[in-house]
């Protein structure tokens, strides 16, 4: 029994053994297999680690110098920009500079202007403006003297004389104030405008000749006396006077009338 048993232990023992080798063979075959598979994939991540690695050493030596040239492109942009800002402050003081300038010149233009354009309209109308100067006075004076607007002439000499007495066609303006009023036989007027002539300006270069008018004056009024007197004044004060001869022609003929009561009545 004993003997038996120990005979049925033995293949048994035997074969689970062999078994188990044959088991442990494959399982051996497969563990290398399985290892060998995994060196390939660990080689081969390490291979990809490798390049990644090598990529991202690469793109940090390019952000590097990237960023060394956009610091270097940077500071140039500040100073692109300094320099622009500069340029700004400078054109704005041109311009700030220009537009002074120009709002002074529009203003003196337009002064100007406006002084021209009363010069235009006082010639056109005939008529003096406000502001119009000695010379134009005498020219629009002279201008309505010719065109027989005597009362408008008798205005504007006037005007040239008591706004401008010391100017050197005051004391013409006043004689020609006498001739308006001469062409208009308003001869009291004349002899006061020539007296003033002579009372305002004695050495006028046309008192003389505005004496010799008032006695014409004084003639149309039968004031032989008034009338000598004035001749007189030619005589003794303008002895080189260019109406010298008609002053004495005129003096003796009022001699000869200082008794006609038709040509003298004083």
């Amino acid at each position: 029994m004993k003997l038996t048993s120990l005979l049925l232990c033995i293949p048994l023992t035997g074969c689970f053994w062999v078994t188990t080798k044959s088991e442990g063979h494959k399982l051996r075959t497969d563990v290398d297999d399985v290892k060998g598979r995994l060196d390939k994939k660990e080689a081969a991540l390490d291979d990809q680690i490798n390049q990644l690695k090598k990529v991202l050493d690469d793109a940090t030596h390019l952000l590097k110098r990237n960023s060394a040239d956009i610091g270097a492109d940077v500071e140039t942009l500040r100073g692109d920009v300094a320099k622009a800002q500069g340029l700004a402050v400078a054109m704005n003081t041109t311009l700030n500079e220009l537009k002074t300038s120009f709002d002074a010149y529009k203003k003196q233009n337009d002064a100007r202007l406006d002084g021209l354009e009363q010069r235009l309209g006082q010639i056109e109308s005939g008529k003096p403006s406000a502001n119009s100067s000695p010379d134009d006075l005498w020219k629009l004076g002279n201008e309505a003297y010719s065109a027989a607007r005597y009362n408008d002439a008798v205005e504007i000499f006037k005007r040239l004389t008591t706004s401008f007495p010391t100017h050197d066609k005051a004391d013409d303006a006043l004689y020609m104030r006498g001739q308006c009023y001469g062409n208009m036989k308003d001869w009291e007027k004349a002899i006061a405008a020539y007296q003033l002539l002579l009372d305002k300006y004695p050495d006028g270069q046309l008192t003389d000749d505005g004496m010799y008018n008032a006695a014409l004056a004084a003639v149309q009024l039968k004031q032989c006396g008034e009338a000598r007197t004035y001749l007189g004044i030619i005589k003794s004060k303008f002895p080189k006077s260019n109406v010298l001869k008609q002053a004495n022609d005129l003096d003796t003929q009022l001699k000869k009338d200082a008794k006609n009561k038709a040509k003298c009545a004083s």
